[in-house]
């Protein structure tokens, strides 16, 4: 089997990966940028393609390109797709199956896959969906691939855009948070480059112990916690500080813009 990959941006690249180190498949890869193309295959096992010959020789198309491509890019690829009937996998936000499959005949197999910026470190979290076309063996080929490089989750497609921001823009919201406190280390005169290190695998250590916990977050709040300690102190400033409302907001800023992504 051969899986294509039509674009090879920052996303598509840590996915080739690991469909490579998983020996999921032989790659095929096309971009327009074809210097920087040619050097990650050459370093990666993949094969630097066009997309002529990626349309015609894939089982498996993957459209690894930002939303306001695929207007352009689907009628293009469109008669090659409906010949062959491949399956077509997006990581286009905001675009849904019924959207991409417009383009085409009807009963072509369309899914989408959401990864995040963790899969450079083989730790994403990627949700998984399909349209009605996509048989039980082909998403679960979707689910290995997305399993090659971390953790995947099969979402409805109704609920994916809302995933989309829990998996893949709070990762953004992580950093800021590890920065900040390691900031507020450095300003209290610890050194700025381990107070950074030490963040990073305190959040690192925290979100293990939760995933592996029984325990309710809010449990694992109380067990730091000592009556009249120094982390209850700073517990009661993030909650006077309205810490959860301030976090929900910039969820739904997050939410709101996809949905604009989804009607642009």
């Amino acid at each position: 089997m051969k899986i294509g990959f039509i674009g090879c941006g920052n996303m598509a690249r840590p996915i080739i990966k690991g469909v490579l180190d998983a020996d999921l498949a032989e790659v095929l890869v096309t971009d327009i940028a074809r210097a920087s193309l040619e050097s990650f295959c050459a370093g990666n096992g993949a094969a630097a393609s066009t997309q002529e010959e990626i349309l015609a020789e894939c089982g498996v198309i993957v459209l690894a390109v930002k939303p306001q491509v695929l207007p352009s890019l689907l009628p293009e690829i469109a008669p090659a797709i409906n010949g062959r009937r491949p399956l077509v996998i997006s990581i286009a936000a905001g675009k849904t199956t019924a959207y991409i499959a417009s383009f085409f005949e009807p009963g072509i197999a369309v899914a989408r896959i959401f990864p995040n910026l963790n899969a450079r470190v083989k730790s994403a979290v990627s949700a998984y969906c399909g349209n009605r076309f996509v048989s039980e063996e082909r998403l679960s080929l979707v689910r290995d691939i997305c399993g090659s490089f971390g953790a995947a989750f099969a979402v409805p497609e109704d609920k994916i855009n809302i995933f989309g921001v829990l998996g893949g823009c709070a990762p953004a919201y992580t950093f800021m948070y590890i920065e900040a406190l390691a900031k507020a280390a450095a300003a209290a005169g610890f050194d700025p480059a381990l107070a950074l290190e030490v963040a990073a695998k305190m959040t690192e250590g925290s979100a293990k112990l939760l995933a592996s916990s029984d325990d309710a977050p809010e449990t694992l709040v109380k067990n730091v916690c000592s009556p009249g300690g120094t982390t209850i102190e700073g517990v009661n400033s993030l909650r006077g500080d309205d810490f959860e409302r301030l976090i929900g907001r910039a969820f739904d800023a997050s939410l709101r813009r996809d949905a604009e992504l989804a009607g642009a």
